[in-house]
């Protein structure tokens, strides 16, 4: 599954202000409903940027010509309308939207509570300790639950890696062998789909990386997934990322307390 936005957001959180692929990807993501008429010449002369600086831009994002580029503007003029209800939860047509809000997040985290399984938690604790390679991913809001790993991780001299740009996940897991921990994280337990939707992953499956799916996604099951940690959720905009936030404070908690018995 490619998912344009997904990926020109990436993009410009990890590109230069000035590169060429900043600036096309900046312009598609503000002006992206008028492009479907836009030829790549029109395109070039928007950006400031030459006709060989958008085709460069379309195979860096993995993508094999400008209309593959166009078509996938398309898809998102279709998905855009749904995308857009996004933002529902139970309650927010309330006349008090902030305590339905408040409280939407506090039951799916009641509900999270009961329905987590502390012993895998302590599982992946004690291979992120064991593991000299540790990688943790997901994509936007995801990604920074990630990141939010990285750094608590590091506070017990624990040092992860991760990285916003979703084409440079990829590569690293492509890469990763048995020596590497990868942990994913992914609400709707779709990120291999996106990532690996055009390529097969792990070949030699004798020399593949440790890896562990959270999501909340109860169905999902990977031949390349090691382990799951599976919670509930609401499955609307009050209901993430907030869970997979907090199983990372348990994660790093946890290790913090494992260290302690270890040292």
């Amino acid at each position: 599954m490619f998912n344009l936005i997904i990926i020109l957001l990436s993009l410009i959180n990890s590109e230069v202000n000035e590169s060429n692929n900043y600036k096309i990807a900046k312009y598609i993501l503000e002006n992206i409903t008028e492009l479907e008429s836009c030829s790549i010449t029109e395109l070039a002369k928007k950006c400031y940027v030459s006709n060989s600086s958008i085709s460069r831009f379309c195979r860096d994002i993995g993508l094999n010509n400008y209309n593959e580029l166009k078509n996938q503007v398309a898809k998102y003029q279709v998905s855009h309308e749904i995308a857009i209800q996004k933002f529902k939860y139970q309650g927010d047509c309330s006349q008090a939207p902030m305590k339905a809000y408040v409280d939407a997040i506090t039951n799916y985290l009641k509900l999270l509570r009961n329905s987590i399984d502390e012993n895998v938690i302590q599982d992946l604790v004690e291979d992120i300790y064991d593991y000299q390679y540790v990688g943790s991913f997901g994509y936007l809001q995801s990604e920074t639950v990630a990141m939010n790993l990285q750094f608590d991780l590091q506070t017990s001299r624990k040092v992860i890696f991760t990285c916003m740009p979703f084409a440079n996940q990829i590569e690293y897991i492509k890469n990763a062998d048995e020596r590497h921990l990868i942990i994913i994280f992914s609400e709707s337990g779709t990120y291999f789909k996106r990532a690996f939707a055009r390529t097969h992953i792990f070949k030699n499956k004798e020399h593949k990386p440790k890896i562990y799916l959270i999501t909340s996604n109860q169905n999902i099951t990977l031949p390349y997934v090691d382990k799951y940690i599976r919670y509930q959720s609401g499955n609307d905009y009050a209901s993430h990322p907030y869970p997979l936030l907090t199983i990372s404070g348990m994660i790093c908690s946890q290790y913090s307390n494992y260290l302690l018995t270890k040292e």
